[in-house]
């Protein structure tokens, strides 16, 4: 079996991500599991995708903390994703589209 070494970069950002928005929830736990699953997967996607981002803009950061710089916004993005699904979960559709009928 050929493990292409890319893989193993995009695997340790992914788990680094994980781990800081474990780390998250342990300080503030979710409602239920599924939000649980969500905030994860959210926290997972923010330090996937912007985890290359924020280390081409500041520029200045080693190869070695890579998968602290994915655990820190991980942690940040859990914290983007609880505010998404509350927002979601306060927001009322049938009276939205109420007011954009009427």
């Amino acid at each position: 079996m050929d493990l292409d070494p890319s893989w193993l970069v995009h695997a340790k950002l992914a788990f680094a991500a994980m781990c800081g928005g474990v780390v998250r929830l342990l300080f503030r736990p979710a409602a239920s599991l599924v939000k649980t699953l969500w905030l994860l997967f959210g926290c997972i996607t923010c330090g996937f995708y912007a985890t290359p981002v924020v280390i081409k803009w500041f520029g200045v950061v080693d190869p070695e903390y890579v998968g602290a710089m994915g655990a820190l916004i991980g942690f940040i993005g859990l914290s983007f994703a609880e505010g998404a699904l509350r927002a979601a979960d306060k927001f009322d559709v049938a009276a939205w589209l109420e007011r954009k009928a009427g």
